[in-house]
């Protein structure tokens, strides 16, 4: 009969792990987990998880406002979130950090919906690294890292924290230090791995030309580290051979100021760039190729995206807000998303920071920065991949990722 074949199909693993491979609506995956042991052991499965990942773009829940002045990050939701599994991961997740307020706090990274940060006692404590996971239970959602080796470097503080961004790379954390006098660079990165500090490597070199100043715009990928320089290049460490090299920018690009340039990762090794000039911005994009014939050779810069700012968020500069006295007028990039998919920019002269989604050109006023704030700020966005992690077989199952979604 019909209940028969039915208690078949449901109870047969390869059946259902079918089944929710052709699942579109993530919360129909969570609720799927939730019905037994049986089910969560299918919907857990990482071929599933992969396939289904695949299919679903991440969702941006919000974003960490941090400013250099060593205040508290503040954590901003997204406004207008119309999906409603976004609306009860913002109602119930603990994104703050309401119990460390008496403790400095500089968020570092944000990345597969985990929060590295670092805080002490003072500025001349020594800083211990954190990832909190705001989706998980109050009590599970933070891993205290053991503290970092002495830093025998001229600087106390890294350069960068970065959480790794490989699904492949069984790392918790590198470390970046690194300086430069006139041509000479110099770096060692360390990695957290098993729960012990190691070095990654080290690497010396003599630059065609000087950095002059080596940004704190930082970032990961594909088992390279890229750093934006004053003197209009991105200087790029390969931790497998440990050796530097130059990328150039593209033609008509250089470094003014900080905040007109920003770059961010891209699927199969793509670089992003962003550049401010004036009224206008451009996205560039060049294809980082993993095996060239001598390793130094890759594509050409591309421009992917001509925007006049004055176009798409002219109107919501002028609402409200006028320039503060002793501020000039001016556009910053204070944060972006993976593949170019979005930016938020601030403008200057009114503290004013807008989102952009650079598709559809939808932008939204998402923060105010105090007029008495003239340190530089920058923006960390919160993005919840889907499926969540599931739990261990037999553990509780989170709030956020399962019971909730089925309100």
């Amino acid at each position: 009969d019909d209940e028969t074949s039915t208690a078949k199909v449901l109870t047969n693993d390869g059946l259902v792990g079918e089944i929710l491979l052709r699942l579109d609506c993530p919360a129909c995956l969570v609720r799927a987990a939730i019905i037994n042991k049986r089910w969560l052991h299918n919907a857990s499965d990482q071929a599933i998880i992969r396939s289904f990942r695949a299919k679903q773009s991440p969702h941006l829940l919000g974003i960490y406002v941090c400013s250099d002045d060593f205040s508290q990050p503040e954590f901003v939701p997204m406004p207008d979130a119309s999906c409603p599994e976004l609306a009860v991961a913002l109602r119930h997740g603990n994104f703050n950090f309401p119990d460390m307020d008496s403790l400095l706090l500089n968020v570092w990274d944000c990345r597969n919906d985990g929060v590295l940060y670092e805080f002490g006692e003072s500025i001349h404590a020594a800083l211990a690294p954190a990832v909190r996971t705001p989706l998980r239970h109050p009590g599970e959602d933070t891993v205290v890292f053991p503290p970092q080796p002495s830093n025998t470097w001229p600087a106390e503080c890294p350069h960068a924290m970065l959480l790794p961004d490989d699904d492949g790379d069984d790392s918790s954390c590198y470390r970046v230090d690194i300086g430069n006098k006139n041509q000479k660079v110099y770096a060692r990165v360390l990695v957290l791995r098993a729960g012990s500090w190691s070095i990654h490597c080290s690497a010396l070199a003599d630059l065609a030309r000087s950095p002059e100043k080596i940004l704190t715009v930082t970032l990961l990928m594909r088992g390279k580290i890229y750093m934006l320089t004053r003197a209009g290049y991105i200087l790029a460490l390969d931790l497998a051979t440990a050796r530097f090299s130059i990328v150039d920018l593209p033609e008509g690009v250089e470094f003014e100021y900080h905040g007109n340039l920003t770059s961010c990762r891209g699927d199969d090794s793509a670089l992003y760039l962003f550049h401010v000039k004036g009224d206008k911005l451009t996205v560039w994009l060049k294809r980082m190729n993993e095996h060239g014939d001598d390793g130094s050779r890759n594509g050409d810069w591309v421009l992917r995206d001509t925007i006049s700012l004055l176009e798409t968020c002219g109107h919501l500069v002028e609402q409200d807000c006028e320039p503060a006295d002793g501020q000039e007028d001016g556009v910053s990039v204070v944060g972006v998303g993976d593949n170019a998919e979005f930016v938020f920019l601030e403008f200057v002269g009114t503290g004013v920071i807008v989102y952009m989604h650079l598709k559809s050109r939808n932008v939204k006023k998402v923060y105010q920065r105090n007029p008495d704030n003239d340190f530089v700020i920058r923006v960390l966005p919160f993005v919840m991949v889907w499926p969540p992690i599931f739990p261990e077989h037999g553990a509780d199952m989170k709030v956020t990722d399962c019971i909730k979604t089925q309100e």
